[in-house]
């Protein structure tokens, strides 16, 4: 599920949280740094089961709409239902996720508010209105907009989400690909299938290791490099998170033989676009190409295999 971009993105994110840090221990450091990758997965978990809390919502209210005196006609003859689709039931009888929503403690039972909240919202959409009307309605389609709609382009989910955890704000739009990915899959294939956290976990966690502990490691000759490239600025002006992303990139050209030069180059120039300043990708694009030039010449730099030199 998760990619080196984002694995990328975690590093820096606990660097700059162990640089800022008053008292700063490596283990602590490193040991959150993985618990924060592990809390983009229970994100994927979380909101999978909203689905499902939204799905029950909806069974609510059709066995309510059920016992009025006057119910409302055109509800009484929906054709189909938030709950009856087969995405979320599937899901809702998959062992597998059974187990690993237990495992997390994760659960909705504290948030029958804003679960009401979104439910109704939901409900008053045009997409609802004809998704329970319409003689043909294709429930992938539909979900999908609902996740859009109601899970990335409101602020119900997003505020809640940042009361969890400052960085799954951050997250939710990756995650919500990542679902609609799965969507995808269910209904092309008929096939429910977990994303699995690390595409190969033994290789990414020692990527997000080695990268973040030999950030740290060399900190001192990073620094001094970048300030010899920046000679016309004062370091302590330059954006923090700049210099992390210059760090991290002197780390993973260094330390990492088998990572092309100029993927390592791209990746964190369009990093900096999205989690610097807004002058950081052009400071970041000429400073990095210069330490790249000067850590080759020096012979820091030792790529080896078709791709990988240049």
């Amino acid at each position: 599920m998760l990619s080196r971009r984002q694995l990328r993105i975690k590093v820096l994110q606990s660097l700059y949280a162990y640089f800022q840090a008053e008292k700063n221990e490596f283990g602590v450091a490193e040991r959150e740094l993985f618990r924060s990758i592990e809390k983009v997965y229970e994100l994927y978990l979380y909101l999978l089961n909203l689905l499902e809390e939204l799905a029950d919502a909806d069974r609510q209210d059709a066995d309510e709409l059920r016992q009025k005196f006057y119910p409302d006609e055109k509800e009484l003859k929906a054709k189909r239902r938030l709950h009856s689709i087969g995405f979320i039931t599937k899901l809702s009888g998959n062992d597998e996720y059974r187990r690993m929503l237990k495992r997390t403690g994760l659960s909705w039972q504290k948030e029958r508010d804003l679960l009401r909240k979104m439910f109704l919202e939901i409900k008053r959409s045009d997409e609802y209105k004809d998704f329970f009307s319409e003689e043909v309605i294709n429930e992938k389609d539909f979900l999908i907009d609902l996740i859009k709609k109601h899970f990335l382009e409101t602020d119900t989910l997003s505020n809640h989400l940042e009361e969890e955890n400052i960085f799954w704000p951050e997250d939710l739009d990756f995650i919500c690909h990542i679902i609609i990915r799965m969507i995808r899959s269910y209904y092309d294939s008929g096939d429910m299938k977990l994303m699995p956290l690390y595409k190969d976990e033994e290789d990414d966690k020692s990527f997000v290791k080695t990268l973040f502990s030999k950030t740290i490691l060399h900190n001192p000759e990073y620094e001094n490099a970048i300030s010899e490239r920046t000679k016309n600025w004062e370091v302590e002006r330059i954006a923090l998170m700049d210099i992390l992303i210059l760090k991290m990139a002197l780390a993973e050209l260094v330390h990492f033989p088998g990572i092309p030069v100029k993927v390592t180059i791209n990746e964190y120039i369009d990093i900096s676009k999205e989690y610097s300043t807004p002058k950081s990708k052009q400071f970041v694009n000429g400073v990095i190409d210069k330490l790249a030039i000067d850590y080759k010449e020096q012979g820091k730099i030792q790529k080896s295999g078709r791709g990988l030199i240049g």
